[in-house]
C-alpha cells in the first residue's frame, strides 16, 4: 500500500542536525507511514553515503547546484507523488506525537483544505481557524500580534500541504522563489482561484532547533517587503494586502530597528545597492516606515559604533531572526 504523505527535507551542509531529524522521524513512527526524501543543495556533498551507512530507509537527491531554499521547497511539489507533503527543515525535529497528529489531521480534513498550518510554539500561540485568505487569519488576532503571526507563517516545517491543488500553481510560485515565503504561494493561489481553504491548528507535530551559520542567508525583511509589493503574478491582491499588513505593522520599536539595520545589510558598495535607495523604496510602500525614516535621519548617517550601547544591543547581529 502506497503512503499518503511525503516528508521532504531540504538540507545544506548540516549532516549532524539532519541525522538528529531522521532519528526523531523514526522514533515517532513516521518512517512506516511516509515517504522520506532528502534534497541536498550542496552539489559536492558526500552526504548520501553517510545516510546509507546509517541505514535510514529514504531517498536521497543531490542537486547539481545550490537551488536556494525557496526553489528547493517548490521542487518538492514537482517531485512527490503522494497526496500530502511536509517540507521539514534539517535543523528541526518531530515530536513523539507527530504520527498520531498527522494521521488524525489527514483522516479528518475536508476536501477543500489545501494546507494546514500547525503551531510552532516559538512566536506566541496560534488559534484554531479555517479561512479562505490570510485576511481571515488576521481577523482572529490583534494588530500587535501581526509580527509573531508573520514569523509563524514563514516556518515551512509546520505546514502540511495537499499536493494536487498546490502543484497547479507552481509556475507563478517560481516567480517568488527568492522570497522567504515561496512555500505559501501555491496554497494561497489555490485558495484565491480554486475555492480552497487554509486551516490553522494549535497542534505541534514539529519542534524547532537552532539554525547554524552554514545555512545560506534567507531573504531579509527588506527584500520580502519589496518583492511582495512590486512583483506581479505571484500572489492575489487580498493575500498580498494581508502580508503587507503583517510586514508593515505599526510596532514603532520594531520599525525603528528595521530602519537602522538597512545600512548594516546594504552598506557595502560591492553589493551595488545604496542604503538610501532601500529607505526611499520602503518609504513609498509604507508611510509608517517613511515617518520612522525621517525621525531617525540623524542616526542613519553616523557609524553604528557611535550608537549608545543599549541601542547597539537592541540591534544585535543583522542575521538574527528578529530582523523579520
Amino acid at each position: 500500500m502506497s503512503n499518503l504523505l511525503t516528508i521532504w527535507i531540504p538540507t545544506y551542509q548540516r549532516e549532524a542536525s539532519l541525522l538528529e531529524l531522521l532519528h526523531s522521524l523514526e522514533q515517532a513512527g513516521l518512517a512506516a507511514i511516509a515517504d522520506v526524501i532528502v534534497s541536498d543543495n550542496d552539489p559536492v556533498s558526500s552526504l548520501g553515503h553517510s545516510l546509507q551507512f546509517q541505514g535510514h530507509s529514504l531517498s536521497y537527491r543531490r542537486n547539481v547546484a545550490n537551488l536556494s531554499a525557496g526553489v528547493n521547497f517548490l521542487r518538492a511539489f514537482e517531485v512527490v507523488t503522494t497526496p500530502w507533503l511536509m517540507i521539514v527543515g534539517d535543523d528541526d525535529f518531530f515530536t513523539p506525537a507527530a504520527r498520531d497528529i498527522l494521521i488524525q489531521t489527514i483522516d479528518d480534513l475536508p476536501e477543500d483544505i489545501t494546507a494546514v498550518k500547525y503551531d510552532s510554539g516559538l512566536f506566541g500561540r496560534q488559534s484554531a481557524c479555517t479561512v479562505t485568505a490570510l485576511s481571515g487569519y488576521l481577523d482572529t488576532m490583534l494588530a500587535a500580534d501581526y509580527p509573531q503571526a508573520f514569523n509563524n507563517l514563514l516556518l515551512v516545517s509546520n505546514w502540511l500541504f495537499r499536493t494536487a491543488p498546490c502543484r497547479r500553481h507552481l509556475a507563478t510560485a517560481y516567480l517568488g522563489y527568492s522570497t522567504k515565503f515561496s512555500h505559501l504561494l501555491p496554497p494561497l493561489k489555490a485558495c484565491a482561484q480554486d475555492g480552497y481553504r487554509l486551516m490553522f491548528s494549535p497542534l505541534r507535530p514539529v519542534s524547532h532547533g537552532v539554525s547554524e551559520a552554514g545555512w545560506p542567508k534567507a531573504a531579509t525583511w527588506y527584500e520580502m517587503a519589496i518583492s511582495l509589493s512590486t512583483f506581479c503574478g505571484i500572489i492575489d491582491a487580498e493575500n498580498r494586502r494581508a502580508l503587507q499588513r503583517m510586514l508593515f505593522h505599526r510596532d514603532w520599536a520594531r520599525m525603528v530597528v528595521k530602519c537602522l539595520r538597512v545600512r548594516p545589510f546594504y552598506g557595502s558598495r560591492s553589493q551595488g545597492v545604496r542604503p538610501l535607495t532601500i529607505h526611499l523604496h520602503l518609504a513609498l510602500l509604507s508611510w509608517h516606515y517613511g515617518l520612522v525614516m525621517v525621525l531617525l535621519a540623524p542616526l542613519l548617517w553616523i557609524p553604528q559604533a557611535w550608537y549608545p550601547r543599549i541601542l547597539r544591543q537592541k540591534l544585535g547581529d543583522p542575521g538574527r531572526v528578529e530582523r523579520w
